[in-house]
């Protein structure tokens, strides 16, 4: 009987843990994207499998799929103000700073998806979240003057 239990013990521990996974160890099979090149197809491919991705067995590093997921949505919208996919790209993004809120590349992310949607407000204050967690050497100012000329202030 206590044989019995031991084997009910370790299958349900294996299936339980067995299946859990680190998103950076599927990443480069998922991922057909490069910073060089991004044509249609890799990025349908691209997004396409993060969809079929299961995050419930993602159990490290899941803030950046979702910061995966939200980069493939931006390039879908082309920085279309009020495009349906700069919205699904919020929010995914979103989704990658509720896993981890200092997540900079999200930030960075969300200050310019709002910025092209229009939202100055919201844009700046991500922009102000991102400088607390990155040493002002690597800020890009240009880019941040490039993205707030049109707000005003």
């Amino acid at each position: 009987m206590k044989a019995l239990m031991l084997i009910c013990l370790q299958a349900i521990c294996l299936l339980t843990y067995g299946q859990r996974v680190d998103y950076m160890r599927l990443r480069p099979s998922v991922l057909m994207l490069t910073c060089r090149t991004t044509d249609a197809h890799a990025l349908d491919t691209s997004l396409h499998n993060l969809i079929l991705l299961d995050t419930n067995k993602i159990t490290k590093n899941l803030y950046i799929y979702y910061e995966d997921l939200g980069q493939c949505y931006w390039l879908l919208s082309k920085g279309q103000m009020g495009s349906s996919y700069l919205q699904k790209s919020i929010e995914m993004t979103l989704k990658a700073l509720y896993h981890k809120p200092n997540a900079t590349t999200a930030l960075w992310n969300l200050s310019f998806a709002y910025g092209f949607n229009g939202d100055c407000d919201t844009s700046k204050y991500y922009m102000e979240r991102y400088k607390q967690f990155i040493r002002k050497k690597y800020w890009d100012i240009e880019q941040e003057r490039e993205l707030f000329a049109h707000c005003g202030n």
